[in-house]
């Protein structure tokens, strides 16, 4: 359930979760990887979200994201809940694909779960459509 608040227009808000009753889950999941690998590191995560995750019940999208440095490989997904969130834990696939040969190119992994709260819109986003006279 989302809430809409519009205080004005430059102040436009959705809240979408509620901190008790959490409706949306985040991971971001940053990978340290060496610059070598980064590309392959990303081309591993594409493939096991795309094959597996996306399949999984209360999965609801994912993005990847590459830092420019070369080091960084960055996965933010969003899940309906934090118990469908903590089932993908259990699939034998990304259990195996966390020890193949991904885990040479990957120095650190630093992994977090977030409550969804405030979603705040640009003002201009290309998807937008803008009011015309």
């Amino acid at each position: 359930m989302k809430y809409t608040f519009n205080k004005n227009e430059s102040d436009r808000f959705t809240v979408v979760g509620d901190l008790r009753t959490s409706i949306m889950m985040t991971l971001v999941n940053v990978f340290t990887v060496f610059p070598d690998k980064q590309k392959d590191t990303l081309w591993a995560l594409h493939k096991i979200y795309k094959e597996t995750v996306r399949h999984q019940p209360g999965f609801i999208s994912a993005r990847l994201l590459i830092s420019d440095d070369g080091t960084k490989v960055t996965v933010l997904a969003l899940w309906d809940s934090q118990q469908q969130l903590a089932t993908i834990k259990q699939i034998p696939r990304l259990q195996n694909f966390h020890n193949s040969e991904l885990l040479e190119a990957v120095i650190s992994s630093d992994a977090h779960v977030y409550s969804t709260f405030i979603e705040v819109p640009g003002a201009l986003h290309k998807h937008r459509k803008q009011k015309t006279d």
